[in-house]
């Protein structure tokens, strides 16, 4: 068992009216400030731990982000991270309201913008310290470079449609850079956990994702893949090395422009990037979960149907395949050339969340909403998900911390792994959370005994001078 968890960077734009009724547009830092005013107010910070277990933030670049708690299924991850989106989509709602007409903001659930600035959507798995993580990070990288005909968001490109939105921004295969370099996996050693017993596998390459069946495939797939790769390791074997490509790097924008791209092995024989897919797809094992049944029944349909060109069969599936059925439609409605700004609009339309009107403002929510993509998330369930967290993690134990300072005012600093209450007449009390799969912690039933009950003590009681 394992836990893993998403962060999400939001992509914003706001605009305020001005006294002669004209609408300026509102600079990032400013949109930003104004969507987390709310947050500001309540909190002191634009940077908060939820009682839900998940973290909400502005991210550098002022992007808002939304950490999920730690998750142990599939389904709960969707319902967090559709909770998350929810969340953020809410604080918009919020200040919109607030300005009383005076205000309009967007938000956009996608990885780059039209000035040439991408943010990402990363995925975190924990995986053991005593496995080599050189080597299993390599056996990853023919299988993320290729992932994007599975889970791609799809995108325009000077006319051109790919299958990847993050795709012409990757660089490097590992790094722990997550900025300059912009790599497939991110190496810094940030395990948020005990590190003696486990690393974090931070795999930031992948797109932001609005269909729910297309974020299942992707962190499905990803799940069994990781297991095949541990599984050979802990045998001795280096994992998929018949699939081990000689220049991965460039497969990155191959795939993303043709998922049949004919890529070169490191052993110097040839393979398409949808039959690297299939190898993967092939090796990894059925568990006899409901979950991972659907994982490989879904893997198969969609592999299937780009093989034989019929992506539009899979558009209540995939994302990619859902805009370019819609972009294609557009153009053949309304004869406009591919670079039609027209239908960077509607691309950019495809990725809002939000509601206009009292119903959803982006395309590919308003195509589920009207039963012609597929929804796995019960909506009472993403509801309850804003505020409580997960069974079965950690992240039960810091929602209850969280609830209880939030319920009682108290003065205390929270991270992933640990949270210190400080206002205490006795002092600092911290509780560890050192064990991502902890679901009940005596110090931290005891703690929020103590926050009930023990009366707060001013901070300038708590800093004072020493007797001289």
């Amino acid at each position: 068992m394992r836990v893993f968890g998403g962060e999400t960077e939001y992509g914003l734009t706001a605009r305020t009216r001005l006294a002669d009724g004209r609408w300026r547009r509102m600079a990032c830092d400013d949109a930003a400030q104004t969507l987390f005013a709310s947050v500001a107010s309540e909190h002191a910070t634009t940077n908060v731990f939820l009682p839900n277990g998940g973290r909400l933030y502005l991210d550098v670049g002022s992007h808002p982000e939304y950490a999920t708690a730690e998750a142990a299924d599939l389904l709960t991850l969707l319902t967090h991270e559709r909770a998350g989106d929810d969340l953020v989509a809410g604080l918009a709602a919020r200040a919109v309201a607030e300005a009383e007409g005076d205000l309009d903001v967007r938000l956009f659930k996608n990885n780059a913008d039209t000035h040439g600035n991408t943010y990402g959507s990363h995925e975190n798995y924990q995986v053991s310290r005593d496995l080599d993580y050189a080597l299993l990070t390599e056996a990853m990288v023919p299988f993320l470079v290729t992932r994007q005909i599975i889970c791609g968001a799809g995108a325009l490109r000077s006319g051109r449609f790919v299958l990847g939105q993050r795709s012409a921004f990757l660089r490097d295969l590992v790094s722990p850079d997550t900025t300059k370099s912009r790599p497939l996996i991110n190496t810094r050693d940030e395990p948020l956990a005990d590190p003696g017993r486990w690393r974090r596998l931070h795999v930031i390459a992948g797109d932001s994702n609005l269909g729910e069946a297309t974020i299942a495939l992707k962190w499905g797939a990803t799940l069994a893949v990781l297991e095949a790769c541990e599984a050979a390791l802990r045998e001795g074997q280096v994992p998929f090395a018949e699939l081990a490509l000689a220049d991965p790097s460039a497969v990155v924008l191959a795939a993303s422009e043709n998922p049949l791209a004919v890529l070169t092995r490191r052993d110097g024989t040839t393979i398409s990037a949808l039959d690297v897919q299939r190898g993967f797809l092939a090796a990894v094992s059925d568990d006899g979960t409901p979950e991972r049944a659907w994982v490989l029944r879904t893997w198969t349909r969609v592999l299937d149907a780009v093989a034989d060109d019929r992506a539009d069969d899979v558009a209540d599936l995939v994302d990619w395949a859902a805009k370019r059925a819609l972009l294609r439609r557009f153009r053949e409605r309304h004869g406009v050339a591919p670079n039609d700004p027209k239908l960077a609009a509607i691309d950019l339309a495809c990725h809002e969340l939000g509601e206009r009107d009292g119903r959803p403002a982006g395309l590919l929510r308003l195509m589920e909403a009207r039963g012609e993509r597929v929804r796995l998330t019960n909506p009472k369930d993403v509801q309850r998900a804003q505020q409580e967290p997960p069974p079965g993690t950690r992240a039960h134990v810091r929602g209850a911390l969280v609830a209880a300072i939030r319920a009682h005012g108290r003065d205390a600093v929270v991270d992933w792994q640990s949270v210190t209450v400080r206002d205490f007449a006795t002092g600092e009390v911290t509780v560890a959370l050192p064990d991502p799969l902890v679901v009940a912690d005596a110090a931290a039933e005891a703690l929020i005994r103590r926050i009930s009950q023990e009366p707060r003590v001013p901070a300038v009681r708590r800093f004072q001078l020493p007797n001289r």
